[in-house]
């Protein structure tokens, strides 16, 4: 059984500028356009790294 929620799933995004963040996904309205507003709740992509094993990253470019 999935006991995953959108709390826990995090999602990588790009900002206006080309730069890589990880977000909480339960935080965005569209992962593709994503506002300087929801660029605060965000880490930036290089110093995720070392947390990547503890956080739940999904892929949404399809």
């Amino acid at each position: 059984m999935n006991t995953e929620t959108n709390e826990n799933v995090y999602v990588k995004v790009k900002d206006m500028a080309g730069n890589e963040f990880v977000c909480p996904l339960n935080e965005l309205r569209d992962a593709r356009k994503i506002s300087e507003a929801e660029l605060e709740d965000c880490f930036e992509g290089d110093v995720v790294g070392r947390y990547a094993g503890l956080l739940n990253i999904i892929d949404t470019e399809t």
